[in-house]
Order: structure tokens, then sequence, then C-alpha cells
């Protein structure tokens, strides 16, 4: 089976997750004129195909429609909501479909299907999509591209759409209605309807979503290869960015035999060479399709899902800045995003020790154990799949904090003696906003105020000249008003 070229799109890269405070107000009724920016206007309509929390904090996939006519919507629908439920499915996604919000963008073309200049067949579409682009009978592109130099004819439409009806996108697929196979990579996804489709989104995903380059070794004139987080000209063990993925034993570079067909190492041929550049498997998704995606593309794909996202979605008390003057256990939850068949792991910090056991979603806080002052309380959640061994930019990990003003109304009674002539005192240490009252009782249920003073630098002490006349006393320091 010929693959869909991903030739490196000649188109500027998208602005990716742009969120313009215009598009609110342009957005009604889900419909909509296109922006002027575009040659041409045409009605379209946002649909959302699957929701699992807020744009704002979810990776949003937008499918396009090209190439259906006004009364091949129901169609596209089925095509889009059946191409992001295929994707959704290809491991590693489906570890992560909870963090997916997908939406399709419907707009008419006059013609139905796509240009095959090769067979002399031409449709007027909206974004003007042609197979046979750069030579290559598979590769579906849009303007500019060799057929049209002209932006506006194509991905200036695209982003135009984008931007009115879903600035908040991350992955962008045009879906295109035409049975023959065929499709590219670069900032937007394209796939035609073929029966393969749902691996062409797959592959073509690697490229849009995660940054990952081809693992062809057959030549391409004119493509000069760069390190890509899947490819590398790199042979020193220690400096290949996924060596700890290979075993001590692999060698390197790995011989191309079934010994180490299961096995993550150093491949030759990647990027359109036969040699001088190197894979990290022998065979993967980003080489064939039908094929996973190898342990490091899976990598990729698995950090590129965290990178626009907060791991901690909501947490209670909301407020990062707290007073407590109570000595009630003080209760903090968080409310995470939620991996299939994994949960995130939490460690909770005060001033930036770690508590010991505390793990769990939710923390009680014994305002005690700080004292009074500024503390901090910390919670790292981070996602430790064995699908990711390297993340030095930690992104597969979030924190939030709160910074907390302890202010408790501590009173302590210290240092009790007896002195001459029957006397007794004691002093009082600790906190309070005002004054002290020192009380006294007999019988510990009656209790009489026998003085009440600031409590200045922090104590004062208390001398009971009377403490002769009585045979049992107690005392106790309170808060005055």
């Amino acid at each position: 089976m010929i693959e869909p070229h991903p030739f490196p799109s000649p188109q500027p890269s998208l602005p990716r997750r742009e969120r313009p405070e215009l598009c609110a107000r342009m957005l009604l009724m889900g419909v909509l004129l296109c922006a002027m920016a575009a040659p041409v206007c045409a009605q379209a309509t946002r649909t959302t195909i699957l929701t699992n929390g807020p744009t704002a904090n979810r990776i949003n996939i937008v499918v396009l429609s090209e190439g259906y006519q006004a009364t091949q919507f129901g169609k596209f629908l089925v095509d889009a909501t059946n191409a992001v439920n295929h994707l959704l499915t290809a491991p590693p996604y489906q570890e992560y479909k909870s963090y997916f919000n997908a939406f399709a963008i419907s707009v008419a073309s006059t013609n139905s299907g796509s240009d095959h200049p090769a067979q002399g067949v031409f449709k007027n579409t909206y974004f003007n999509s042609s197979y046979d682009s750069f030579g290559i009978a598979s590769v579906i592109t849009i303007p500019p591209n060799d057929r049209d130099t002209n932006y506006n004819n194509g991905q200036g439409k695209v982003v135009s759409l984008l931007t009115s009806l879903m600035p908040e996108y991350d992955l962008v697929i045009l879906l295109v209605n035409d049975l023959e196979y065929g499709g590219s990579g670069g900032e937007i996804l394209i796939s035609s309807v073929h029966v393969s489709a749902r691996e062409i989104v797959a592959h073509e995903s690697g490229h849009a979503f995660a940054g990952l380059t081809d693992e062809y070794s057959f030549p391409f004139p004119g493509y000069t290869p760069t390190e890509k987080p899947n490819a590398t000209a790199q042979t020193n063990r220690s400096q290949i960015k996924w060596a700890l993925w290979i075993d001590d034993t692999t060698p390197i570079p790995t011989p191309e035999s079934s010994a180490y067909a299961n096995l993550v190492g150093l491949f030759q041929g990647a990027q359109y060479q036969s040699n001088g550049w190197y894979r990290p498997k022998l065979d993967c998704k980003m080489r064939t399709l039908g094929v996973p995606f190898c342990e490091v593309c899976s990598e990729a794909v698995v950090k590129s899902i965290y990178q626009p996202l907060r791991s901690i979605e909501a947490m209670l008390p909301a407020s990062t800045d707290l007073s407590i003057t109570g000595t009630e256990a003080q209760p903090f939850t968080i409310t995470t995003l939620q991996p299939t068949t994994h949960d995130l792991s939490a460690q909770w910090f005060t001033n930036g020790t770690a508590v010991g056991g505390a793990t769990n979603f939710t923390f009680a806080l014994l305002p005690e154990t700080l004292g009074n002052g500024n503390h901090v309380l910390r919670v790292e959640v981070r996602d430790r799949t064995p699908l990711v061994r390297h993340d030095p930019a930690n992104v597969l990990s979030n924190s939030t904090a709160w910074t907390l003003n302890v202010r408790l109304n501590e009173l302590r009674l210290i240092s009790p003696q007896w002195l001459a002539g029957g006397r007794f005192s004691f002093c009082v240490t600790g906190t309070v906003p005002q004054s002290v009252v020192i009380q006294a009782s007999t019988n510990l249920s009656t209790w009489t105020p026998v003085w009440t003073n600031p409590l200045a630098g922090g104590g004062f002490c208390f001398t009971n000249q009377d403490a002769a006349d009585f045979p049992r006393r107690f005392y106790r320091a309170t808060a005055g008003p």
C-alpha cells in the first residue's frame, strides 16, 4: 500500500490556541458568516462531537468539511465522528480520551470530492484541495501549494473559520469527501474518507499534533532532514534523545533483524534518508500504517497532550490567599484530570517539605502544626505513566499552592511557682488580637475573671496575691474583648 506522503507543509503555521475576545462576540447561535479575511464567504456551523470538559483545559480537535455539499452535511458529521473516535481508540490516545473535546465545522462546497489534476478532474470546493500535490498522487494539500500559491484560497479560510468558531483549537483535521486514498501532515491534518482514513488520521496526527517526522527510508528529492523526537543523526549512545528507552545490551546502531524487532534501539533509515539518519524502532506507525506508535513516538504524543493542560482542574478553597484564626482542621481538596486506566499521583508540601503520607487529593491541615505566621501549602500532581520516561520539562507535573496567614489565639500557661507569703505566679504566652483575661475557678465549672492585661511582646506573668485563701484553685487564660 502506498503511504500518504506527509510532505512538510509549505504553509505558514496556524496560530494554535488563539483566544481573541472578539471571537466570543462574533459567535451567534453557532452559525455565522466567515471572517472578512477569507476571499469567499459562506455560512458555517459548529457541532459538538465530543465534550469532556471546558475548552480552556482540554485538547480540542476540530474537523472541517472539504468537498461536502450542503446536502451531505449529515454524512460529514458521521465521517467526522468516526475519524475522532478512531483516533481516540488508538494507543496512546485511548488512555487520555477524557482529555479531549471534538468539534465539527460544516462549510459547504459547490462540488463533492477533490481535484485530481493527473486525471483531469477539477472540483469547486471551499478549501480548494487537490491530490497529486508536489508530484505525489496520494498527497492532498490546500493552497498555498504547487497548484495555487494564494494563501487566502486555502489555509487562510481555515484560519478564518477557526478564529471565528473555535479559537481554542489544538488539532485541526480537514476531512476531504473523496474515496481515493490520500492525505498529508503539517499544521493541518488532511485526510480523505478512504477506508484507511482512520490510519491516515492517526499517522498524520503524529506530525500535526506531536511534532513527529516520517520514518521512511526512500528518498525524497530536496528534503532536508532535521533532528526530531523520533529521528536523529546521533550515534553516541549517551546522546541519543531516546536513550532511556534503549537497553544496555542493545547494540548501537541496531541491526534490522527479528531479534530486535520488539526493542527500542537506533535503526538506520528515517526522514527519507537510507543512511546517516536513525529511527527508534524497526517499525512504527510513523513508518507503516496499521502498526502502533512505538514507545518513543507514544511518549511524544503523551507529552503533547499535557503541553497546554493543567492536570489540576479545580481546587478548594478557590482562594489561594487565606487567613486562618481557628485551631480546627482546615480541609483542602483538588480535582484532577483522569486517564482511562491509571490514577495521577499527589503529594502535599508545607513550606517546601513533603508531608509524610499526604498523597491523596484531599488534605486536612492542622494550623497548630504550623504555628503563627505566613506559610505555604502546596500540592503537586504528576502522571507517572510508564508511557513516558523522559520529561525534562516536567510537562506531566502540575502544582497549585495556597499562602496561609496563620493567626491563632494561642494562649499557654507556663512557669507556675509558689512565692513567699503564700503567693502563686505563672506566665501567659501566645497570641491574641487585644488582651488576655485570667479566669479562676474552684470547681472547673464556674469561672471568675481576676485579671485583664494586654499580651505585650507575646507574654506576661501573673501573680495571685490571695492564693493562700483558697485550698484549691484553677486558672485559665482566654482572649479578651
